[in-house]
């Protein structure tokens, strides 16, 4: 039980990564507070963390509301005395579209909640309990988007390399205080969103849908999509003393 007694903060825990990070924490022993825009599916995720024996708070938050992640974090540090990880898994669907049909409102959404969502949440976490305390671990939810430019997706790659840059000058930040930062990086992972992206293509290419999920996956070097678990167990890992010496990182769970 890696993180038993911890108590962690998980973004975007109602669906994708973030519910498989909030799942495999619990099964590790974490009491976990869900953040997310919908109540409906982070009581979902609640009920499988309340049945493996953790604690599991239901705040629902726009993590790009400054407002709603000041009452997020006042209330874990409330109701559960302190936040020993954050794990920031939210992030707008960010729509394809070309620059120059790229939006002001779509544009700034995605920074929002990718980026600024990133930095709200970790500044509140610090102030209240990591500083305080010289303690902590804070995990972000990156993209490969974020390490080479998407066409159609500038707005993400955007958000999510200034998330891996973010993530890399705040270890150095709080460090000596004994918070570590890390950022993990998934590649092509088996989720519903990315099932909807293939959906599309599949409808504006006119073939079959199990022909784009091969394609995608022999671009891959283990010739297959990468699961949710997989993406959470780095994150666990992250989270964990067994990771005591990690900080600053960028973690690469792309399958090669």
């Amino acid at each position: 039980m890696r993180l038993i007694d911890r108590v962690a903060i998980v973004t975007g825990a109602g669906s994708g990564i973030g519910e498989a990070i909030a799942k495999a924490f619990a099964a590790e022993g974490a009491d976990l507070v869900l953040a997310g825009r919908r109540a409906e599916p982070l009581e979902d995720v609640a009920s499988v963390v309340r049945g493996l024996g953790p604690r599991a708070l239901v705040i629902p938050t726009d993590v790009g509301s400054e407002v709603d992640v000041r009452a997020l974090v006042a209330r874990t540090v409330g109701d559960l005395g302190r936040v020993d990880v954050l794990v920031h898994a939210a992030a707008a669907p960010a729509d394809e579209t070309s620059v120059a049909n790229l939006t002001l409102a779509a544009w700034s959404e995605t920074l929002q909640s990718t980026l600024t969502g990133a930095m709200l949440c970790a500044r509140e976490c610090l102030i209240r309990s990591m500083l305080p305390r010289r303690s902590g671990a804070i995990v972000n939810i990156a993209s490969t988007a974020g390490l080479r430019g998407v066409p159609g997706r500038a707005h993400f790659s955007a958000a999510k390399a200034g998330l891996i840059r973010f993530t890399e000058a705040l270890a150095r930040e709080v460090g000596p205080q004994g918070v570590r930062a890390n950022c993990i990086v998934p590649g092509a992972v088996s989720t519903e969103r990315l099932d909807l992206h293939h959906e599309r293509l599949s409808a504006m290419r006119g073939v079959a849908l199990e022909r784009v999920v091969e394609e995608a996956s022999r671009r891959v070097a283990l010739r297959r999509l990468i699961s949710p678990e997989e993406v959470a167990s780095v994150a666990v890992f992250l989270a964990s003393e067994q990771a005591s010496g990690i900080t600053g990182e960028t973690v690469r769970v792309t399958g090669g």
